[in-house]
């Protein structure tokens, strides 16, 4: 990317976009559980996607612990799929170049840091094969 192009919006839609493949990556792996994998052999079937509603709970009860109602604002509209939470549409919404609608700068890294970190954590802890 030249100088010209660079700037931290883009730099954000680039993140998204690259967590937007890690979230595809992870949840196709096996994970393993207990003295199983996913596949079911001797342990508890378990996906990424069973962990979604809990990873954007999380970003939304911390948003609200510190008070950041352009985070909220944020994930209302970039993480609901109805009733639920949807990260594959959150990053998907982040990985589009940035505007001035429901996300800022502001709140774009603070979803997308915290949302890097618990992808990482889960990919150490179980790795994709």
């Amino acid at each position: 990317m030249s100088p010209e192009q660079y700037s931290p919006s883009n730099e954000s839609v680039l993140e998204a976009r690259r967590l937007l493949d890690t979230w595809g990556r992870l949840g196709r792996a096996h994970m393993m559980v207990g003295a199983g994998c996913s596949c079911g052999r001797g342990g508890v079937v378990v996906a990424l996607e069973d962990f979604e509603q809990d990873i954007a709970d999380y970003l939304h009860v911390e948003a609200e612990r510190l008070d950041r109602h352009d985070v909220l604002k944020c994930l209302g509209e970039y993480a609901r799929e109805g009733e639920a939470w949807s990260i594959s549409k959150l990053l998907s919404g982040l990985g589009q170049p940035a505007d001035t609608g429901a996300c800022d700068a502001g709140a774009r890294t603070f979803v997308l840091e915290r949302l890097g970190r618990t992808l990482q954590s889960f990919e150490k802890l179980h790795g994709s094969r």
